[in-house]
């Protein structure tokens, strides 16, 4: 009956251990600071493998074709805009454009609790000159351009002379975005809050407009855009 009783006490003092590791378990606060690097990795680098820990319902497959999406929608956006293009060229801009992603520089610093479920979490970052640079250069080719159209320097009819133009421009920006991507250089260290919250699947996420901040402010698109 005594070895009963300690069986008993032995398997009682068990349960009780794993009861409070569950507890223990339960009560662990959420990494927001590893969710927001996990994003921005995925964002600039196009490494999902942090971001793979965050997400139930993404396959690895998924999170990389939202990179290679994101990268694509930026050239369009923001290079391409309107212009008629190759596809070699428009796959040469976003190579280009995955290169300049890959050497931003950005830190996640810490994170603090702001509310039940929420936290801010802080990111450093230095800027990148690239994008200024490059549309300086491009008005000024711009300009150069139509300096030649009004010499004559462009033969045939006018939609022929149009085109003409337009695939230089194109192959001159090309050439200037590949130039200024190898002489990038970086500002001063400034610091940006970004929220994570818990969205309306009661998953905690990363603000879209933060990131969107971040991408403006990282490569100074607020200086060129209108």
């Amino acid at each position: 009956m005594r070895r009963m009783g300690r069986k008993r006490k032995t398997a009682e003092i068990i349960a009780c251990v794993f009861l409070l590791l569950f507890m223990a378990g339960c009560g662990k606060e959420f990494d927001a600071q590893g969710l927001v690097e996990s994003r921005l990795d995925q964002i600039f680098q196009g490494d999902v493998t942090k971001a793979g820990e965050f997400t139930e319902n993404q396959t690895k497959e998924e999170l990389e074709a939202e990179y290679e999406a994101a990268i694509a929608a930026f050239v369009d956006n923001n290079i391409i805009g309107g212009m008629q293009v190759s596809e070699a060229m428009r796959h040469g801009f976003i190579e280009l454009c995955r290169q300049i992603f890959t050497v931003m520089r950005y830190r996640v610093t810490d994170a603090e609790k702001t509310g039940k479920h929420e936290y801010e979490v802080a990111v450093e970052y230095e800027t990148a000159d690239v994008f200024p640079r490059f549309a300086k250069g491009v008005q000024k080719d711009s300009q150069e351009i139509m300096q030649k159209a009004k010499n004559g320097e462009y033969k045939g009819t006018k939609e022929e002379i149009n085109e003409q133009m337009q695939t230089e421009f194109v192959r001159h920006s090309y050439e200037l975005l590949h130039t200024y991507c190898k002489e990038i250089s970086y500002g001063e260290t400034q610091t940006l809050k970004f929220t994570v919250e818990k969205n309306e699947k009661n998953r905690f996420a990363v603000k879209g407009e933060d990131i969107d901040k971040l991408i403006v402010k990282i490569l100074r698109l607020d200086e060129i855009q209108g």
